[in-house]
């Protein structure tokens, strides 16, 4: 049953704790005259449950009311010096992505199998045989193309059978196994090799990872959640921006010019995103006709964005064109461009973009779309030493171009509201 609710949500934007009306979906069914009731936040979790629940009564087992759930009567009980039950962290994972796989984005789902993937071969017995370097990789690499992606058929092999009878039993995972996986998130690369993980993707590990706990506490395949006694990561001023770590007009367009000084075609690239605000994946997938540059002033018109995911984080049917985030497929949004941005784009547009209206407006230097991982690797990384050599932003991101965009039209005077449609 579906009804909503008053709770308490924390509010995206400002970060504030809001009371808000949200959906959640009731599962309810009697037993010997007595009612039950389990509420949940996803219509996914009220079906697989109730689903689950007419399936094991037509089974014939018996009804456990502390457990609120039907009992199969041949699983091996826990024994009383705390045995383990059935229902392994690597079990959970490959069940939680299968859940999640169609309503996760492409990118989504990359991330997601990468960090789910690492917890799986950290969270393993501790007589597990110790893996080689190379054993390692093969067996990361199998979670992330074989085991989590929905469509393949992974049951028959040798690492199903060695995470089946290594991996961690649910109910022995607690805090003190969360927090050294953490730290070892945090100070070691997947290779072994040590760094220091940023602070933004930890919480994203930190968020795939709980996503993964809550499901399993939703199904009720455990009935504590060890998160819960985890401490939160310490805080910081989201609201405090450093002016040290936003660059300005003319530290853009330094860059941009040594970017150029390694390849023309890419200044251009640099300098829509640095005063236009466009996120990397959109100036991907710019076409020529969404340019207006005799426009008075010139615009640019985004309708999408590019995700250059493999193939197996794709469903049938999906492509890696995207929507604008958070918009339908049909939106668009239209942002004017400085002229001296303008003049920059017209002699790469002449040069390197093809004729007709669906060309790609940047691309690389065989005239396909631009690789960003080729594109930091040989030119990003490259010009950002050489144009901040010292100072916090020598550590710069191309995702910093769009957020010092938004700061020179916020600081020109242009309407909170403008800027935002923008």
């Amino acid at each position: 049953y579906k009804r909503t609710a008053k709770v308490w949500v924390t509010d995206r934007r400002t970060g504030d704790r809001v009371r808000r009306a949200q959906p959640r979906y009731d599962v309810r069914w009697r037993v010997d005259g007595r009612l039950y009731k389990y509420t949940f936040e996803q219509r996914g979790w009220a079906d697989e449950f109730a689903r689950r629940l007419v399936e094991d009564f037509a089974r014939g087992w018996h009804f456990d009311a502390d457990a609120r759930q039907f009992i199969d009567p041949t699983a091996t009980s826990p024994d009383e010096d705390g045995g383990e039950s059935g229902v392994s962290f690597y079990d959970l994972v490959v069940d939680y992505a299968a859940r999640k796989w169609r309503g996760w984005a492409p990118a989504s789902r990359r991330n997601a199998v990468r960090e789910l993937a690492r917890a799986t071969l950290f969270l393993v017995d501790p007589d597990a045989p110790d893996l080689s370097p190379a054993e390692y990789e093969a067996a990361d690499t199998w979670l992330r193309d074989t085991a989590m992606p929905p469509a393949i058929d992974h049951t028959d092999d040798d690492w199903h059978r060695w995470f089946t009878t290594w991996s961690l039993p649910l109910d022995v995972i607690d805090d003190d196994h969360l927090h050294a996986l953490l730290e070892d998130f945090r100070s070691r690369a997947a290779d072994g090799t040590p760094r220091e993980l940023a602070p933004s993707s930890m919480a994203r590990a930190r968020a795939v990872l709980r996503g993964a706990f809550s499901n399993a506490v939703a199904r009720r395949l455990i009935e504590w959640d060890p998160w819960t006694a985890v401490e939160p990561e310490a805080g910081h001023e989201s609201h405090i921006v450093d002016p040290d770590l936003v660059m300005t007009p003319d530290q853009i367009t330094d860059l941009a010019a040594a970017c150029a000084a390694i390849d023309p075609r890419y200044e251009a690239f640099v300098l829509l995103q640095g005063f236009c605000g466009l996120r990397p994946s959109e100036a991907l997938e710019l076409r020529r006709r969404r340019l207006d540059l005799d426009a008075a002033p010139p615009k640019v018109t985004l309708a999408g964005s590019y995700n250059p995911v493999p193939d197996r984080y794709l469903q049938p049917g999906e492509t890696r064109r995207r929507p604008l985030k958070g918009r339908g497929r049909r939106v668009t949004r239209t942002i004017p461009i400085p002229s001296k941005v303008a003049v920059k784009l017209r002699d790469p547009l002449a040069r390197y973009t093809a004729a007709g209206g669906d060309a790609l407006v940047f691309v690389n230097t065989i005239g396909g779309r631009i690789d960003l991982s080729n594109f930091h690797r040989d030119v990003w990384k490259h010009a950002v030493a050489a144009t901040f050599p010292t100072g916090p932003l020598r550590q710069v991101r191309r995702q910093d171009l769009r957020h010092a965009a938004i700061t020179l039209w916020l600081n020109s005077g242009v309407p909170l509201k403008v800027a935002q449609a923008w």
